[in-house]
């Protein structure tokens, strides 16, 4: 008789519903739902190192170009202050060569730098140096093309030479 009862009370025990807290159909809903919030963080993650890769590589092209403009500064203001030290001889370091010059040290002096210019800058680099007697201003253009974007990039500066 003992024996008997006991089993009908597994068979009822087995019979029975489970609850849902423990091997239910609601334990297997949130165990989905945390590997589905897994993803989604992981998504997120993921589009935001895209971003921050995508951030790096424009900053580093923008400190390329700085530097390659700082370059173009440096070359440009080294030839005004090689003019304002040998006035007498202004007219020799204009590029192209224009008007008289009897100074050949000066003319290779212009010639050299001109080579550095074009040595130093990336792209399609065009330098000219030229002189208004009439009010003694020297205008130094550099012209080149830019290291990523391709795009002119060109510097000008001006300077009294009297």
């Amino acid at each position: 008789m003992r024996k008997q009862a006991l089993r009908l009370q597994l068979k009822s025990r087995l019979s029975a519903p489970m609850p849902a807290g423990r091997h239910g159909g609601l334990l297997m809903a949130r165990r989905g739902s945390g590997l589905l919030d897994g993803l989604i963080a992981l998504a997120i993650l993921a589009f935001g190192m895209l971003a921050m890769t995508r951030f790096q590589g424009r900053m580093v092209a923008q400190t390329t170009e700085a530097q390659t403009r700082q370059v173009a500064t440096q070359f440009s203001s080294e030839l005004l202050a090689t003019v304002l030290v040998d006035t007498p001889n202004a007219a020799c370091y204009t590029l192209p060569q224009a008007g008289a010059c009897t100074n050949d040290a000066a003319k290779a002096r212009a010639t050299d730098w001109a080579a550095r210019v074009a040595a130093a800058l990336p792209g399609t680099v065009g330098s000219t140096a030229t002189l208004d007697a009439a009010t003694g201003r020297m205008t130094v253009l550099v012209s080149w093309t830019g290291k990523d974007s391709g795009d002119a990039r060109r510097l000008e500066t001006v300077t009294d030479v009297r």
